[in-house]
C-alpha cells in the first residue's frame, strides 16, 4: 500500500487553490486561502490515515505550519493609491458686512440717478459734483462689498486636501503556491521522522524484555546444555544446539560465539586454540549470562 504523504493530498487541491489566490491576491484573503488549505490536508490526512497516534502528530504538525506561513515572502506587486481630499469650491460668500455694503452702494446709485432725473439739467460745476458724489460713493460701497465677499469666501473655504496614501500588497499566486508546498514537504519529514519513531517504539514494546520469556533456571539448564553440545562436536551435539539456538531466538534471546572484540562477554581458560566452549547468551544487544571461551597459550 502507497504510504500517505500530505504533499499528495496538498496536489489534489492546486488548482483550487491557484484560482482562489488569482480571485483575491491581498494579504489577507492569500492567508486566509493557505490556511484553508492546510486544514483540508489535515483532516482528510486524519481520515485515511487510520493510525491515532500519526493523525495526532500530523495535526500537531500541520497546526504549527499553518501559523507560521512565511506570506510576506510571496508578495509579488505592491500597489499604492492616492486620494486628495476636495479642494474649494468657486463662488462669493456674502456676511454682513458685504451684505450692508452693498445695499448701501445700491441706494447711493440709485439715489444719484434719480437726483439727475429730477433735477433735468446742471446748474454749474458745483451742481455736476454733488450729482455724481453719490454715484461715486455707491460705487466705491459696491466695489468694497465684492471684496468684502471674496475675503469672507476665502476665510470659509478648507484647507488644501490632505494627501491619503495607501499601498496594497498582491500576493504571487505562483509563489505561495510554491510556498506552501516547500511547507508541506517539510511537514512530511517531520511526520516521517515520527513514524519511524513510532515504529521502533512498537518493536521495542512488542520485543521481550531481557530473559523475560524465559526463566533463568531455564537459560542456565540451555547454557549447559550448549556447553556440552559444543565440547561433544559431533551431529547430534550440533543438531541439539541449532534447536536450542532456534528456541531461544524466539524467545528474544541470542546465542553468541566468541569473536574477537566480545572478550567481556566470556570467561578464558588456557588452551592450545581459541575457540568458544560455552556461547554467551544475549538479549537486546545485552548481556544476560557470560559465556565460556578458550585463550591460545604461548608453550
Amino acid at each position: 500500500m502507497e504510504k500517505l504523504s500530505l504533499v499528495a493530498l496538498l496536489d489534489e487541491d492546486k488548482e483550487m487553490v491557484l484560482a482562489s489566490l488569482a480571485r483575491d491576491p491581498s494579504i489577507t484573503a492569500a492567508q486566509a486561502t493557505l490556511g484553508k488549505a492546510v486544514d483540508r490536508v489535515m483532516y482528510r490526512y486524519a481520515e485515511a490515515c487510520g493510525d491515532e497516534a500519526m493523525a495526532t502528530s500530523a495535526q500537531h504538525i500541520l497546526q504549527a505550519m499553518r501559523n507560521t506561513l512565511p506570506v510576506m515572502d510571496t508578495v509579488g506587486e505592491a500597489r499604492t493609491w492616492n486620494r486628495q481630499a476636495q479642494g474649494p469650491k468657486s463662488g462669493l460668500s456674502f456676511g454682513p458686512m458685504s451684505v450692508a455694503l452693498l445695499v448701501g452702494g445700491l441706494v447711493l446709485v440709485i439715489a444719484a440717478v434719480l437726483g439727475m432725473l429730477i433735477s433735468g439739467r446742471f446748474s454749474g460745476a458745483l451742481a455736476f459734483i454733488k450729482a455724481m458724489l453719490p454715484a461715486v460713493l455707491g460705487s466705491a460701497a459696491l466695489f468694497f462689498a465684492g471684496v468684502q465677499a471674496a475675503r469672507s469666501r476665502a476665510k470659509k473655504m478648507a484647507p488644501e486636501g490632505t494627501e491619503d496614501v495607501r499601498t496594497e500588497f498582491l500576493v504571487d499566486g505562483g509563489k505561495a503556491w510554491h510556498c506552501l508546498r516547500g511547507a508541506m514537504l517539510q511537514a512530511d519529514g517531520q511526520l516521517e521522522r515520527v513514524r519511524e519513531a513510532n515504529a521502533v517504539a512498537k518493536q521495542r514494546a512488542s520485543q521481550t524484555a531481557v530473559g523475560g520469556k524465559v526463566d533463568p533456571r531455564a537459560l542456565d539448564l540451555f547454557s549447559e546444555l550448549l556447553e556440552t553440545a559444543y565440547a561433544n562436536g559431533d551431529d547430534g551435539a550440533r543438531e541439539s544446539a541449532a534447536s536450542i539456538r532456534f528456541y531461544l531466538h524466539s524467545a528474544g534471546v541470542d546465542v553468541v560465539d566468541y569473536t574477537p572484540g566480545r572478550e567481556s562477554w566470556f570467561e578464558f581458560l588456557p588452551a592450545p586454540r581459541a575457540g568458544t566452549m560455552r556461547p554467551a547468551l544475549a538479549s537486546e544487544g545485552k548481556l544476560i549470562k557470560k559465556g565460556l571461551a578458550s585463550k591460545q597459550t604461548s608453550v
